[in-house]
């Protein structure tokens, strides 16, 4: 009779399932979500078709429904410029600098004025950490934030760099002037006093783990370096000091007040140990780290739009009834009464 049997196990690839073809079967798919994983769109095509799609033939399917829904890649970088310009004629960017060479492009850097206004009422702090870009062009992008006293994050100005050098560092923290002068005067510099370094408790522990591959003795150093008594600091640090040479010399290679609570003496930290770009990420970033360029910028400016009317609408919520402090105050007065 007719044979009827069917391979349990999933084929291989198909000759005919190329990128063209899983282009059109993904296009609704990744329309509504651009940040969906190569993996899960590997699973839902082996779901479908009982094939397996390699890696490669996947990714340049959604690259084409990218340039598609969103714009080519290339011509992405020649619009960046007429955009961003376009947006602080009209007094919505405060600045931007693309530095091109020979007219390729090498860097980004944009902030938006709404946010420098707001910069004169939150912590007067910046803190600063990179996130990889995926696409079609990989690189990493800088991201400045700051708190208010409602320990809501705020976003403050973005860079997009090739890579964290020292070069893109010092251009990146000279751009960020242009914002620092809406707190103090910008020709002061950032050395003390006018503006102090310090490390972030997740870098250092990072670091550690990097060089010693340790995972109990990182969690012993942050526990330590969240000692806010000066005496239990010392007599921590030593004995971890003591566990080897080789310990003793890297944790004394950083000054202590770049990372220790303990000898945070003038509360410039506002307590601040880590940094949550966690939140940035999903409120601004969120799905935008693999689209072209001019539309990760326009993402940065729609979804700050947005995050600012949703503050606006609680804070004029609060004050409508008559609230007169910010509701991490309030908690904070109620535990300590």
């Amino acid at each position: 009779g007719r044979h009827t049997c069917m391979n349990a196990m999933l084929s291989q690839d198909h000759n005919k399932l190329d990128s063209e073809f899983i282009y059109f079967c993904i296009l609704g798919m990744v329309k509504e979500d651009a940040f969906v994983s190569i993996s899960f769109v590997q699973e839902r095509i082996s779901r479908q078709f009982n094939y397996k799609a390699s890696y490669r033939k996947v990714w340049k399917a959604k690259q084409k429904v990218i340039s598609r829904v969103f714009g080519d890649w290339e011509d992405s970088y020649d619009l960046l410029p007429r955009w961003l310009d376009r947006l602080e004629y009209c007094q919505i960017v405060s600045n931007n600098v693309v530095d091109a060479h020979f007219y390729k492009f090498h860097r980004v850097f944009w902030t938006f004025k709404p946010i420098c206004d707001a910069f004169n009422y939150t912590k007067p702090i910046i803190q600063i950490d990179g996130t990889f870009l995926y696409g079609k062009y990989r690189g990493t992008l800088l991201i400045v934030t700051t708190q208010d006293d409602n320990a809501r994050v705020l976003p403050i100005a973005f860079t997009v760099v090739d890579g964290e050098t020292f070069s893109d560092w010092s251009w990146f923290l000279s751009n960020i002037h242009s914002i620092k002068s809406a707190v103090v005067n910008q020709n002061n510099g950032w050395q003390p006093p006018y503006g102090y370094h310090v490390y972030y408790i997740r870098h250092i522990a990072s670091n550690f783990n990097h060089w010693f591959k340790n995972v109990k003795l990182k969690e012993e150093l942050i526990r330590i370096d969240y000692t806010t008594c000066k005496h239990k600091f010392v007599r921590r640090l030593e004995q971890f000091r003591e566990i080897s040479s080789e310990i003793r010399w890297w944790i004394d290679g950083i000054s202590l007040e770049k990372w220790s609570l303990a000898h945070n003496d003038e509360g410039r930290r506002y307590s601040h140990m880590t940094i949550n770009l966690s939140e940035a990420r999903n409120k601004i970033l969120k799905g935008a780290r693999n689209l072209p360029i001019t539309t990760l910028v326009k993402c940065t400016y729609v979804r700050l739009v947005e995050y600012l009317v949703q503050r606006l609408g609680q804070a004029n919520a609060e004050l409508a009834i008559g609230q007169r402090y910010c509701r991490n105050l309030i908690d904070v007065m109620h535990n300590n009464q």
